[in-house]
């Protein structure tokens, strides 16, 4: 048993400890273009997103959840506990029309930005899943200090790779998730 003047120095050092952590934001931006229609693209990426949000539920993670395609994005999730499913939020989502890529980056831009100011400790993730298939200019998109990934989900027979020259310009983790 603890001595009495212990206790209280443990639950202090349990508490300071907890404060102390480091939290993670793991952001996903998920392509829903119109380029995302063919061979179940876009079905498969949800089940990606699903996988992700398991994950980061069993790590008691937060995450943040944009969607971008006809020439607008719309956060789905601004900053939540992960939840252990978000069936039914993947099952809403639509596909369709451009690829407004520049405006989703510049979006989680701001938004990193915002969350370093708020947020000191907290590290940011984030999860880019797309297909890379837009005319936009990203090359002055820099999302600094934030570990990135690229998942690619190009899924045709001619492939462009323009995830991967994202991932490469930024150096970021590169995953493709189709063959």
């Amino acid at each position: 048993m603890l001595h009495p003047d212990n206790r209280d120095k443990l639950s202090t050092l349990v508490y300071y400890s907890q404060r102390r952590t480091r939290s993670i934001l793991n952001i996903i931006a998920l392509d829903t273009s119109g380029s995302t229609l063919a061979s179940e693209q876009l079905s498969k990426t949800k089940a990606v997103v699903q996988s992700l949000c398991q994950f980061f539920y069993q790590q008691r993670q937060r995450i943040a959840l944009l969607s971008f395609g006809n020439q607008q994005y719309q956060w789905l999730i601004t900053d939540s506990k992960a939840p252990a499913t978000i069936d039914s939020l993947l099952a809403s989502i639509q596909a369709g029309g451009g690829t407004p890529l520049r405006q989703a980056l510049l979006e989680v831009e701001r938004y990193i930005i915002k969350r370093k100011q708020l947020k000191r400790m907290e590290k940011q993730k984030f999860f880019l899943i797309t297909d890379g298939r837009s005319r936009d200019n990203v090359d002055d998109i820099t999302l600094i200090e934030t570990e990135i990934w690229v998942l690619d989900s190009e899924n045709s027979t001619i492939k462009l790779n323009k995830a991967q020259l994202l991932a490469t310009h930024w150096k970021a983790n590169y995953l493709r998730l189709f063959p």
